[in-house]
């Protein structure tokens, strides 16, 4: 637990959140799977900084581990055998972590997500939907203020892919 004023806490937890945001979004940008990883990379550490201040700590775990669970999906190229070799980390994390109600939320957000990877198409729109709703609740309840912003804009913003782009194949997929 870091020893500060909590309001000073808060900001500096947010500064850090505007930061891993900014080098996310850059990240988007790259072309090269080495340079978009490490800034990927990055980001998730400022994520983990922001955790860490706002004393989140199921919040922060489930950042650090899916920074190993996306190298997995990565290397083992077998994206169910990732999910489920995810799942008893995940009961680890909740169990260890347990914070209250609310931090469930960041564990279901991260379920989610690394089930989604496992479909294509409009369902992993709707299941990323699910997850940044998820995160949203999760880090309004730990003051995450600038993570439920940007998380509130990425889930208008694929409600709008779903309903403007009607065909299928024209979603991005992960293939």
């Amino acid at each position: 637990m870091i020893q500060m004023d909590a309001n000073l806490k808060i900001i500096l937890a947010n500064i850090f959140d505007v930061i891993a945001w900014l080098l996310l979004v850059y990240s988007f940008w790259k072309n090269k799977d080495n340079k978009l990883l490490w800034i990927q990379l990055l980001a998730n550490f400022f994520f983990l900084l922001n955790y860490l201040f706002l004393d989140a700590y199921t919040g922060l775990w489930v950042v650090f581990f899916e920074m190993f669970r996306d190298y997995l999906y990565i290397k083992l190229d077998d994206d169910k055998k990732t999910f489920y070799i995810s799942l008893p980390i995940y009961a680890l994390i909740g169990i260890t972590n347990f914070e209250g109600f609310f931090s469930l939320f960041s564990i279901g957000a991260s379920l989610n997500d690394g089930y989604s990877l496992i479909y294509h198409g409009k369902r992993v729109v709707w299941l990323g939907i699910l997850t940044y709703v998820l995160w949203l609740i999760y880090d309004l309840s730990v003051m995450s203020y600038v993570n439920a912003i940007a998380e509130a804009i990425v889930v208008i913003s694929n409600i709008t892919i779903l309903f403007v782009q009607k065909d299928e194949k024209k979603i991005i997929r992960r293939d």
